[in-house]
């Protein structure tokens, strides 16, 4: 007796012993899943890491500050950063950390300038930066993030007016740690060829939010696709039409937009996933639904009218 055969699925089941081709198919479906799962825990231990490159070395004199990602939020475009400032040099801060004159950090993007503000005598400490990154959002969840700033520092004085007059540069060294949980950051550093630097910030999602996204995807795909393919079956009368089957079907409906809210980051209606995926397996689903339902129609009235033949042949016979 083979492994898979008509006899196997009987009204009537008990058990039945493997064959060799079944040890066989299943030694071979164990060794893909361990291989699957290997593949996995490995790109999830590497996973939302935080990479960081400069193009010149470490400056001792003057601030240090580190850069270090803490959000990014996708659907208003925007990056937040958490400043940590320190400075070992005497004529920027005293022994007790405190700036010994009025001193600004300036960050400049994109979408404007930030201020980050030391006045004389305030130790230095930490502040967070919302800058703005471009990316799609519609490109869920392949899509990634980047960013441009000019980061610069000098020391003020401040006017009749509140007028902030600049006195001099201060020279900065960037540095970067820590990164966003569910996200992959690179930061890297170039000179400008004064004392500001340049800062270039890169996201894309991580293994794991990708993973989850595309097995949801396609398990929507999966589970469409048979409803489609037994109502098939059952429209052409190759299959019975039984109650749990259109109740299966009808709660597709209802189920699939659920899935939808499961993904990871979930963008709004509209990606790209919706045109090429969901849509699609919800139509299905209605497709589904409908042949299930003509097919419960039909092969009812086609019972209702035997039982009547049925009868009036009974009568007739008496």
């Amino acid at each position: 007796m083979g492994t898979f055969s008509g006899q196997v699925f009987t009204d009537d089941p008990h058990p039945r012993q493997l064959s060799k081709r079944g040890w066989t198919l299943l030694g071979v479906t164990g060794v893909i899943v361990v291989v699957i799962y290997w593949l996995v825990v490995s790109f999830y231990s590497s996973e939302g890491g935080s990479s960081f490159a400069s193009a010149s070395d470490t400056k001792t004199a003057g601030i240090n500050i580190n850069f270090e990602p803490i959000g990014i939020s996708p659907d208003t475009g925007n990056a937040s950063f958490r400043l940590v400032m320190s400075s070992n040099d005497e004529n920027i801060s005293d022994q007790d950390g405190r700036a010994v004159d009025n001193i600004r950090v300036t960050v400049s993007g994109p979408d404007g300038s930030q201020e980050i503000r030391i006045p004389q005598g305030t130790s230095f400490g930490r502040a967070e930066a919302v800058l703005g990154v471009d990316g799609e959002l519609a490109q869920y969840p392949l899509d990634s993030y980047t960013g441009l700033y000019f980061v610069n520092a000098d020391v003020y004085d401040r006017l009749t007016g509140g007028v902030n007059e600049s006195k001099e540069s201060i020279p900065i060294a960037i540095t970067s740690i820590g990164a966003i949980n569910g996200w992959n950051s690179s930061l890297s550093v170039a000179t400008t060829g004064s004392s500001g630097l340049v800062l270039s910030a890169e996201f894309d999602r991580a293994f794991s939010t990708k993973l989850f996204a595309f097995v949801l995807l396609a398990l929507a795909a999966i589970v469409s696709l048979l409803a489609l393919l037994i109502s098939i079956l059952v429209l052409s009368n190759r299959r019975k039409v039984e109650a749990a089957l259109l109740a299966w079907t009808g709660s597709l409906l209802f189920a699939l937009p659920i899935l939808r809210t499961y993904l990871p980051g979930a963008p709004p209606i509209g990606a790209a996933i919706d045109i090429y995926i969901f849509l699609w397996t919800i139509v299905m689903a209605f497709i589904s639904v409908f042949f299930v339902a003509v097919s419960w129609v039909g092969q009812r009235g086609a019972e209702l009218e035997a039982v009547h033949d049925v009868s009036e042949v009974s009568t007739n016979a008496t």
